[in-house]
């Protein structure tokens, strides 16, 4: 076996890096099980960010995320994941995830308000957002040629 990259775990943020990747270099990417049975596909709410710039901001996401976390968030991290929320959002779309549409919203979305949120900022396909999320980058990385996926390893 031969690559570039090797990455160890088959969910969302493996097979994320793995489509990134995979633009210029052979990776493969190692499963401990089965495909299916990672923990993405269980994350049922949604995926957060700042899409609705008219009537939402960075700072008010941020300012969300520390008074949620009764003090044990790192505002800079928050800020950062603040502020490629709307990117990463757009780009899970541009790869086809479902996510629940409303002509009138944001990006086309159906934003719901969940948590310790002031604004509706959460993108969900349904109540099964991580599955959809999941199945399109799985498909996606087996169908890419500078991919190998190996499972049980």
């Amino acid at each position: 076996m031969n690559a570039d990259v090797l990455i160890i775990g088959s969910g969302a943020a493996g097979l994320t890096a793995a489509l990134q990747l995979a633009q210029t270099k052979k990776v493969v990417v190692l499963a401990k099980g089965a495909l299916s049975d990672g923990a993405t596909a269980w994350a049922q709410g949604g995926i957060v960010g700042v899409v609705d710039k008219e009537h939402d901001s960075i700072d008010a996401h941020v300012a969300d995320t520390l008074n949620a976390g009764a003090g044990l968030v790192v505002e800079s991290t928050a800020r950062y994941i603040a502020e490629e929320s709307a990117q990463a959002i757009e780009w899970l779309v541009d790869q086809g995830v479902p996510f629940t549409e409303d002509k009138s919203g944001p990006m086309g979305l159906h934003l719901t308000r969940e948590g310790g949120h002031s604004h509706r900022r959460i993108a969900h396909a349904a109540d099964a957002t991580g599955k959809a999320i999941h199945e399109v980058l799985l498909d996606k990385a087996k169908a890419h040629k500078n991919i190998q996926i190996l499972e049980h390893w």
